[in-house]
């Protein structure tokens, strides 16, 4: 029953459209998770100026930390779930023994000395095409569990 970034945009686009829309997100992060250039979708009816749609769906989802920075009308056959081609993670670890200020939730912080060298081997070792059956969620709609991962 937390706060999500799709319950604010479906109530942004409420407030400045009057539609019960469902937003589609590319994808889904875990609670405490950032997402940067997230793409979603919705079927308004309404039809906007450039820039005046994500105008207003900032100006109502303002004071939650969330940006639309683009709003573009697509092709119909779009859904930003199945449309997306590449995804990109990014995974901070710190190496200090002082405490994070600026980047506290953002950042895992290590203490210890780290062997950067055995890290990166066994980084390499995860490069290529890999079946993550392990890892799906029961209710997982993607075509096949073979992902490739191009860089770590």
């Amino acid at each position: 029953n937390a706060p999500t970034v799709q319950g604010a945009l479906e109530t942004a686009v409420k407030a400045i459209c009057g539609e019960d829309v469902r937003v589609h997100g590319a994808g889904r992060t875990d609670a405490g998770v950032h997402a940067r250039g997230q793409v979603a979708h919705c079927d308004i009816a309404k039809h906007f100026p450039p820039g005046r749609f994500r105008d207003g769906l900032n100006a109502h989802l303002r004071p939650n930390p969330i940006g639309v920075l683009a709003a573009d009308i697509v092709p119909d056959d779009f859904e930003a779930r199945f449309s997306a081609i590449k995804r990109h993670y990014l995974y901070r670890i710190t190496n200090t023994r002082a405490n994070l200020a600026l980047d506290v939730s953002r950042v895992w912080r290590v203490p210890r000395a780290l062997d950067a060298g055995a890290m990166h081997a066994a980084a390499q070792r995860l490069l290529g095409k890999h079946d993550f059956t392990t890892f799906r969620d029961t209710e997982c709609q993607a075509k096949s569990p073979e992902k490739t991962l191009d860089q770590l």
